[in-house]
Parts: structure tokens; C-alpha cells; sequence
């Protein structure tokens, strides 16, 4: 009787180190996560607090990207099994994040290569002295690089109209599971959206004039 008695106790006891244990571990995993969360966050606050998408630094913007690149990889080498609803919701939430970062620097090269395609367009129109065959040639040559690298642009913004969309999304997931945890609010996203929209409708007019050659001569 004694020994099972023992036997018991014994058991008790090891249960209880382990429950002791386990909800120390989810504990960590979780204060692990809602930091990785928290800084991506920021990093995301920070890609979108350009006053345009063209004007922020290609370097910043890397930087943002980088950092959350490695918010990433940290939280998928986590034991997200101890909490796998707040895991699996910070994942999609931070890849979320990085997707948009990747979209917005890709929308930016876009932009500059067929703003650069409109430069070169109107800077052969400028230096024309005849308008001879040859001078159409070219200028038929650059237009059609021009109408790829904005077709290039439409790609890459519509790409950064879904994550503009889809981040929002993850968040709502995330956001009953991680309780005073900063996440990306409405604003910077509504900003985000309208600067968007207002540099398309430039562009559009832009590669649109571009697009008018002047008649041979």
C-alpha cells in the first residue's frame, strides 16, 4: 500500500512538473511571438510612413524588408505547436507583412523604370532635328519599352493593392489572440491605399502622353 501509495504521489508530482513546465514553455513561445509581431509591426509602420511611394529611400525600404525577412524566419523556427492558433495567425500575419514590403519595392522599381521610359521618350522628341525614318524607328522602339515597363507597373501595383488588402485580413485573425499587442491600424493603410491610387492616375496620364508621337515631317 505504502509503495503505491508512493507510486502516486510520485506521479502527481511529475504531472504537476510537467503541466508546471508546459505552461511555462507556452508562456515563452508566446511572449517570443507577440515580440516578433510588435516588430513587424513597426518595420511595416515604417515602409508606409513615406509621403509617397517614389520617395522613399530604396535603401529604408530595403532595410524594412530585411528585418521582417528575419521576423519571419525566427518565428517559423518556434515551437509553434505549444500555441498553434496564435503561431499559425502571427505567421500569416508577418508573411502578410513581408508580401506587401516585397510588393511596395517592386511597384517602386516598376514606377521608376517606366517613369524612365517617359524621360526618354520626351528627351528624343526634344533633340529631333528631322524626323526622318530612322528617328520614328527609334522612337516607335522606345515607346513599346516604355508600354512594357508600365505594363510591368500595373502588374506590381495590383499585387500591392492585394496586400493592402489581405494584411488588414491577417490582423483581424491575429488580433483576439495577441491583446494589447501593437498592429497595423486602418490609417497608414487607407493612406497607403489613396497615395497609391492618386500615383497610378499621374503615371497613367504621363506614359498616355508619352504615347502621342508626333507626326514624320
Amino acid at each position: 500500500m505504502r509503495r503505491a501509495a508512493a507510486a502516486v504521489l510520485l506521479l502527481a508530482i511529475i504531472g504537476i512538473a510537467y503541466w508546471a513546465y508546459s505552461d511555462y514553455k507556452k508562456r515563452q513561445l508566446q511572449d517570443a511571438v507577440l515580440a516578433l509581431v510588435t516588430d513587424a509591426t513597426a518595420q511595416v509602420r515604417g515602409a508606409l510612413q513615406a509621403p509617397d511611394f517614389h520617395a522613399g529611400e530604396p535603401d529604408r525600404l530595403e532595410s524594412h524588408f530585411k528585418a521582417l525577412g528575419s521576423a519571419t524566419q525566427r518565428l517559423s523556427g518556434l515551437d509553434g505547436w505549444r500555441n498553434a492558433p496564435l503561431a499559425d495567425a502571427a505567421q500569416q500575419y508577418l508573411d502578410e507583412a513581408h508580401a506587401l514590403l516585397r510588393r511596395l519595392m517592386a511597384l517602386q522599381r516598376a514606377r521608376d523604370a517606366a517613369l524612365g521610359g517617359v524621360n526618354a521618350i520626351t528627351e528624343h522628341i526634344r533633340a529631333a532635328r528631322g524626323r526622318s525614318s530612322d528617328w520614328i524607328r527609334d522612337a516607335i522602339a522606345l515607346r513599346q519599352q516604355m508600354d512594357r515597363d508600365y505594363f510591368d507597373y500595373r502588374l506590381a501595383e495590383g499585387g500591392l493593392q492585394k496586400s493592402l488588402q489581405t494584411l488588414p485580413e491577417a490582423r483581424s485573425r491575429l488580433a483576439p489572440l495577441a491583446a494589447a499587442t501593437p498592429l497595423i491600424d486602418d490609417r497608414p493603410i487607407a493612406e497607403a491605399r489613396s497615395r497609391l491610387t492618386a500615383q497610378s492616375a499621374q503615371l497613367a496620364r504621363q506614359v498616355e502622353a508619352a504615347r502621342i508621337l508626333p507626326a514624320p515631317r
